[in-house]
């Protein structure tokens, strides 16, 4: 069973969750950074070489299921002295050098009426479909760490950025109490709180700057790249729409296009098989051949002349043509063995069979059942973090807006320091909260897009 490509339904879930590419500068952006990882992963390059086997295995099976074409050339020749040969006892003498050249050409075909060679040609082939999606899903696998990493970057910068910025107002608000506490408007423990606050913020920034520096560490080491790699982090993160289709459909959609789901199915199709190669010694087995050629003997034709040379005169004696007008041969064998008693062998084969398959047909309904399950939670886990997301952004204007007043009415005397130092921390706060939020949305919908399984690892970062 091979990769079916999507339908009409499934194309339409690729244009909904699409989104425009961003405009990068140098580095790898996060589908460049996927295929790196792809191309660099010890488990994608493992997994390919299992495909490599399979399709070999396969290529073997089938080529063994089909006649032949054989091409031979052959020499013997043979010298010996003082010896009778097998025939002696018939009173023939065997010559002492001997030599004959043979060229056919032909077939070899073996030809079960059971089909157990092209059972397990299919069977093969099943595996390697198993083996292929199987290479699927560790691809799927890595681009949800990669994007996942590549996003926590994303967010060590903006934290870092927001940090550098609060570190700004924290000097503004000190510059603000020592002038109000020179005009004697303020008490001294206003500036000691500024100035407590501003060196909290400092330290902060530092923080998040080594946290992002170690979060690009960190990406370079899974990806397989130098640890000094540039990434090219989006200024605007992404945030690509949720599909129109409904969830059902969405389920159908995976269910169809799921590596998991492949995998499973090529297992209950090769049990299958199997299963139907129990009855193989239940008919016969013909060995069919066919060959044409020519075969000459020199020594031979050299002894048959001498014999006519010795019965003409010298010189008169006709000259024998050399070569012969060729050959052909057709063999057909055919044999029926029927086992009578076999000591429950052919028993427990059936039984064995029988549960493998009824494993493998578990196995499906168990992926199935996990596909609704990873798309039921994919999309919800979208739709939430999407209804978070307006939240966030509704937090984030009214935190600031907060801000500034406290800030203003401090200035004129109306509130405490520590009204304000508490509204600033409140809009840093709501504005790391809405990054957050939407980094979230936008690893939900890559998630649910490889939870749908109709993207490839890059198409499931694609313009993102």
């Amino acid at each position: 069973m091979g990769f079916r490509g999507p339908s009409i339904a499934a194309a339409s879930i690729l244009l909904s969750l699409a989104a425009p590419a961003s405009a990068g500068a140098a580095g790898l952006s996060l589908a460049q950074t996927v295929r790196y990882a792809i191309d660099h992963s010890p488990q994608v390059i493992k997994q390919q070489a299992v495909v490599a086997q399979m399709h070999q295995q396969y290529v073997k099976l089938h080529s063994a299921s089909l006649p032949n074409a054989i091409g031979q050339l052959q020499n013997f020749s043979q010298k010996s002295n003082n010896l009778q040969g097998n025939f002696a006892i018939a009173g023939l003498s065997q010559q002492r050098t001997f030599s004959q050249n043979t060229a056919q050409i032909g077939s070899n075909y073996t030809f079960d009426t059971g089909f157990l060679s092209t059972i397990q040609a299919y069977a093969a082939k099943a595996q390697e479909a198993g083996a292929q999606a199987d290479l699927r899903q560790v691809r799927d696998q890595l681009a949800n760490s990669v994007a996942a990493d590549f996003y926590a970057i994303a967010t060590k910068d903006e934290t870092a950025r927001l940090a550098a910025s609060d570190v700004q107002y924290q000097h503004v608000l000190l510059t603000v109490a020592q002038a109000k506490s020179r005009a004697g408007v303020a008490a001294g423990v206003d500036v000691l709180r500024a100035q407590a606050s501003e060196e909290k913020s400092r330290s902060a920034l530092v923080a998040d700057q080594s946290q992002a520096a170690d979060a690009r560490e960190a990406l370079a080491q899974l990806i397989g790249a130098p640890l000094d790699t540039v990434f090219d982090i989006p200024a605007e993160i992404a945030q690509p729409p949720l599909p129109a289709e409904p969830l059902e459909r969405l389920i159908t959609i995976a269910q169809t296009n799921r590596p998991d789901v492949v995998s499973a199915q090529s297992t209950l199709a090769t049990a299958q098989l199997t299963r139907k190669g129990f009855d193989r010694e239940l008919f016969p087995q013909v060995q069919m051949s066919a060959f044409f050629g020519n075969q000459f003997s020199p020594t031979n034709a050299v002894l048959l002349q001498n014999q006519i040379n010795s019965q003409f005169p010298p010189g008169q004696a006709p000259i024998l043509p050399r070569g012969s007008p060729g050959f052909w041969q057709l063999q057909a064998v055919s044999t029926f063995t029927l086992p009578l008693w076999d000591y429950g062998a052919r028993r427990s084969e059936r039984q064995n069979d029988d549960a493998q398959v009824a494993t493998a047909q578990n196995g499906v309904d168990t992926a199935n059942e996990q596909v609704a399950l990873d798309v039921r939670q994919a999309y919800r886990a979208a739709q939430t973090a999407k209804a978070q997301l307006q939240y966030a952004g509704g937090e984030v204007r009214a935190a600031v807006e907060s801000a500034r007043v406290a800030r203003l009415q401090y200035e004129n005397g109306l509130i405490a320091i520590s009204d304000v130092l508490q509204a600033q921390e409140a809009a840093l706060s709501s504005q790391i909260d809405l990054y957050n939020a939407r980094v979230a949305y936008v690893e939900a919908v890559i998630k649910l897009r490889v939870a749908l399984g109709i993207y490839d690892a890059p198409g499931a970062v694609a313009g993102l």
